[in-house]
């Protein structure tokens, strides 16, 4: 029997916290990549470590999206370790959910019945949420670190005519929705995607459900990249639009 659910699935609580099967593997994907990095940092002077070198490609290539769509280097170096952070977290987030085994694997016994222990976390929306709120978060702090306090305000309250008082109300808006934007877009993709596996699977075992493994191998990366684009551009849409 196959069980899809939007609503969020408690498998244990902690200190009278419930914990979601989705946040659960936020945690160990979140521990994961911090030892990971932890690994990568003491062994950086290893100029023959495979695994350094690909990191040192990836950051180099990440820079050089950066730089194209900045076409400031100095800025770069100031959103890159943001923008590595979403795309490095989600791609792998999206990921791991195709190890063999990892989907409707490892199940709990909950008074709601049998739930999994591991749960691809952007197929939980208070997941992209919250990888929403802290994009949308950093888009306004480097807006306002870069145009300063007054420019900034400007943006949102202008009262100099009421076609630009009813503009920055616009542009509240704007920014307010980019949050559902974010957070709605990621999660339909890696949702629905989640559920074609389940679904393929469930009629079909074997050799069938692995063209659509690979599918959802690239629309995972795919949506990393979107994802930290996406805030890369509004940042520098938010400075430079504003700038003079």
């Amino acid at each position: 029997m196959i069980n899809i659910a939007l609503q969020q699935e408690y498998i244990f609580s902690v200190f009278g916290l419930n914990i979601t099967n989705t946040f659960f593997t936020s945690v160990l994907v979140s521990l994961g990549l911090i030892l990971l990095s932890i690994f990568i940092y003491f062994k950086k002077n290893n100029e023959k470590g495979k695994l350094v070198n690909g990191m040192r490609v990836l950051m180099f290539e990440l820079l050089k999206m950066v730089d194209a769509v900045t076409g400031d280097r100095k800025l770069s170096k100031k959103v890159l370790p943001l923008v590595a952070t979403f795309f490095i977290f989600i791609i792998t987030a999206n990921l791991v959910s195709l190890v063999p085994g990892f989907l409707g694997s490892f199940l709990i016994n909950t008074e709601s019945g049998p739930v999994t222990v591991l749960k691809s976390p952007n197929s939980d929306l208070t997941t992209t949420l919250a990888l929403a709120l802290f994009s949308v978060f950093f888009i306004q702090f480097f807006s306002l670190r870069e145009l300063g306090v007054k420019r900034y305000l400007g943006r949102f309250f202008n009262f100099t005519s009421p076609i630009k008082f009813i503009l920055g109300f616009f542009e509240i808006l704007s920014e307010s929705v980019k949050i559902l934007s974010f957070s709605f877009r990621l999660f339909g993709n890696i949702f629905a995607g989640e559920i074609l596996l389940i679904i393929i699977a469930f009629l079909v075992p074997f050799i069938i459900p692995v063209p659509f493994m690979l599918l959802e191998v690239f629309v995972g990366i795919i949506q990393a990249f979107i994802f930290s684009i996406l805030t890369l551009v509004f940042i520098k849409t938010s400075i430079v639009k504003y700038a003079e």
